[in-house]
């Protein structure tokens, strides 16, 4: 039961990464048909921006949560539970840090095994007793094996590249088309700035909510294939059965420190995000801890 959802969640995350692929080439097309140097910009210009976030990533997302390098001599009782469970994962010790806040969230980050980091926050280990926090490892380094960050990265760098393609025409447009311009010259770049904006509206009210939809459908995917992995790993699907309860009863009692990041990435990689509301079951990066859970037990039973 379980390799069968691990192979059903790398499938369904293939194909929903294909759809999103093919919705950034669409507009690329509806763009050229405007005026084809357009389109051929956008394409090339959304392949540099996705390449640099890609390798820029790790050193950013590091930077940004101010979290701090940490060696088997500084913290030997996380570096050998680590060690352990990259000896069963067969594969490299990735770089490991703390991040000194109260959050109760982790992730990993790195474009490869190679080259790949992990962090727990200092929330966590908190309130995690060892078997806890050892199921969230493993679930991280889930990500890692599965090569899960490059897929994320890229999916959520694509979300980001449209939605700013998106607001940006139409915002830009409609400054053109309501500038106090006179003259041939002014009419006719504020008919080209109405098209820009309605370009912008077309793409903000299609191409953003499917952009949305399958990064979604792809970070949940993932998400889910996490936390089987990390049951094949630790060979105890109660240690992250237990720290996904804990995280739920803090989530119902709205105990639960929010995130104080509006980072798309990182938001993406976190192993939990707070949702209390109807509506962010719906639009969440994460599947809602209660689904998660009962995943999990599912895919132990005999």
């Amino acid at each position: 039961m379980l390799y069968k959802q691990i192979e059903q969640n790398k499938r369904n995350t293939w194909i929903v990464l294909g759809l999103f692929m093919l919705l950034l080439i669409a507009i690329s097309v509806f763009l050229g048909c405007i005026w084809i140097p357009i389109g051929v910009i956008f394409f090339i210009a959304g392949i540099i921006y996705i390449a640099v976030v890609y390798f820029d990533a790790s050193k950013h997302l590091l930077k940004l949560t101010g979290a701090q390098e940490i060696t088997k001599e500084s913290n030997p009782e996380i570096y050998e539970m680590v060690e352990e469970l990259c000896l069963a994962a067969n594969i490299p010790i990735p770089n490991l840090y703390i991040a000194p806040t109260t959050e109760v969230n982790a992730f990993a980050t790195g474009i490869d095994p190679e080259h790949a980091s992990l962090v727990l926050y200092q929330g966590l280990l908190n309130i995690m007793n060892k078997r806890e926090v050892q199921g969230v490892i493993g679930h991280e380094l889930s990500h890692i094996r599965n090569y899960d960050i490059r897929i994320t990265v890229i999916s959520s760098s694509l979300m980001n590249l449209i939605f700013m393609t998106g607001v940006g025409a139409t915002i830009i447009g409609g400054s053109i088309a309501m500038s106090d311009a006179k003259g041939w010259l002014a009419f006719i770049v504020k008919i080209l700035g109405m098209v820009m904006c309605g370009i912008g509206i077309a793409i903000s009210v299609v191409a953003i909510p499917l952009a949305k939809l399958f990064s979604l459908l792809i970070s949940r995917q993932r998400e889910y294939l996490a936390d089987v992995g990390s049951v094949d790993l630790t060979r105890e699907p109660s240690g992250l059965i237990s720290a996904l309860q804990k995280l739920e009863d803090l989530e119902n009692g709205q105990q639960l420190p929010t995130s104080k990041s509006d980072n798309l990435v990182l938001n993406s990689l976190y192993f939990n995000v707070n949702i209390t509301k109807w509506w962010q079951r719906l639009f969440s990066d994460h599947p809602p801890l209660d689904k998660r859970i009962q995943r999990l037990k599912d895919s132990n039973k005999v």
